[in-house]
């Protein structure tokens, strides 16, 4: 079975609200980590981005071992706390992953 890759992409106004997304996401994720890796997470990664003046984007990759995993994972995620009360915009996205090159 296909493994899954989930994109979590947040645009932020100023810098002050991307680092205090960052803290609280961390703290958020850092909960339901143990139970997400039960459930079939197989990796999990973050980031910024970087040299573009005045953009302040959060961008999270998770993935998952099959498409049931995908499906508990989200449901477990979707009952989080996470950091609502700080404006961005989302951007949410999934992918069947067709092929894995190795490097």
């Amino acid at each position: 079975m296909a493994k899954i890759m989930a994109t979590f992409t947040h645009d932020f106004a100023t810098r002050w609200d991307l680092e205090a997304h960052i803290k609280k996401d961390h703290d958020d994720f850092m909960k339901i980590k143990d139970q997400m890796i039960e459930f079939g997470m197989i990796d999990a990664e973050h980031g910024v981005l970087f040299s573009q003046k005045d953009k302040h984007r959060h961008m999270g990759v998770l993935r998952f071992k099959d498409v049931e995993a995908y499906k508990k994972c989200m449901e477990l995620m979707n009952g989080a706390d996470w950091d609502k009360e700080i404006t961005r915009v989302n951007r949410y996205e999934s992918y069947v992953i067709d092929v894995e090159l190795d490097i």
